[in-house]
């Protein structure tokens, strides 16, 4: 069998006909003769949720009923599937017991990612028993295991050699079944819960696909593919068929938006090609990124974010940016673009200057 390694995001998963559509592309890949770890996020807007629970806890009150809707929403879930009604019971009363040790004391980032990372371990919960519920030998695994940091909470630094270790370990004890284990999250030597940062998932697929010298990487998300710019942004959006990793990379690093941007340096490292396609379409084509050099070269791309001062900046990537400029203009033309300066922290980037 070929090892895999799948990683859904928050919308993948943002309900129980989600969960099942899941559950539909993992036993086509089982199918296949394909061995997959899959990663999972919280559900989606959970985790928004949680670190507004964790936001309010310094000021007390009653913990737990800060606490009800986010686990209600997770029965809710539990029950549309018809899972066991005791499946997240023993991570509810971890996740209550959490919140009432932060409840009434001031913030601290070591608390953040004591109480937010239970929005993966309760989806993960969901999933892996829906897999189950299909026949398939899914083992749940725990990330704040697997994946191995030091104590920087909230942007936890990982222990390459140790995570190796421990991914390679467990993969092993599960035999031919498939593992269902959790993004964003890790685990220092001490035991203490970690977090990679906001959108570490992508980062956490890519470890794992490392470690686990798997064949390729697949991040399912709710679009056909990595795009020339973000479509609720830019209106000549297409899709790309093809990327190199640098260039992926880079787009990260501008803020493109699609993958965390340390996404790419395990795959780097290995070679490891990343796909990412669309959940809602699983036989489309989606976006292939590899180590080997683009032919024919690349449209410019672009990339929206905001400054220093919470402006916008528009960011373009490219070797021509009078063509970038061309581009903008043509596209607003009533907020023109004058010029583009480099930008001295990403090759090959430039600013839009209006």
């Amino acid at each position: 069998m070929r090892r895999e390694v799948h990683k859904f995001g928050g919308a993948s998963v943002r309900d129980a006909e989600a969960v099942r559509n899941v559950g539909r592309i993992v036993l086509g890949l089982c199918s296949a003769g394909i061995q997959p770890v899959v990663v999972v996020s919280a559900m989606a807007k959970t985790t928004n949720a949680l670190e507004k629970i964790w936001t309010g806890l310094p000021e007390g009150g009653p913990a737990e009923d800060r606490c009800t809707e986010v686990l209600d929403f997770h029965a809710g879930v539990a029950q549309d599937l018809a899972l066991p009604s005791d499946l997240l019971q023993e991570d509810v009363a971890k996740f209550l017991s959490a919140a009432q040790a932060l409840n009434g004391k001031p913030q601290s980032a070591e608390g953040y990612d004591a109480l937010v990372g239970f929005g993966e371990r309760m989806s993960t919960r969901i999933v892996q028993a829906h897999l189950v519920q299909l026949g398939l030998p899914a083992h749940w695994l725990s990330a704040w295991k697997l994946i191995q940091t030091d104590t920087s909470h909230r942007a936890a630094q990982v222990e390459l050699v140790a995570t190796g270790v421990a991914v390679r370990t467990a993969l092993s004890a599960i035999g031919g079944g498939l593992a269902v284990t959790q993004g964003f999250v890790g685990g220092a030597a001490s035991g203490a819960p970690t977090t990679l940062g906001r959108e570490g998932s992508d980062f956490s697929g890519a470890l794992l696909a490392e470690a686990g010298a798997a064949e390729r990487l697949v991040v399912w998300k709710d679009v056909e593919g990595v795009m020339t710019g973000d479509p609720r942004r830019w209106p000549f959006a297409q899709k790309i068929e093809r990327l190199d990793h640098g260039t992926a990379e880079r787009m990260s690093l501008a803020g493109a938006g699609v993958l965390h941007p340390a996404t790419m340096a395990p795959l780097r490292r290995t070679g490891i090609p990343l796909e990412v396609r669309s959940f809602q379409q699983p036989d489309g084509r989606g976006t292939v990124i590899d180590e080997s050099p683009i032919a024919d070269g690349l449209p410019v791309l672009w990339a929206f974010g905001s400054g220093a001062s919470g402006s916008e900046e528009v960011r373009c990537i490219t070797d021509n940016t009078a063509q970038a400029i061309a581009e903008w203009n043509a596209a607003f033309p009533d907020r023109l673009a004058s010029s583009a300066v480099a930008d001295p922290d990403i090759e090959g980037c430039s600013r839009l200057v209006f």
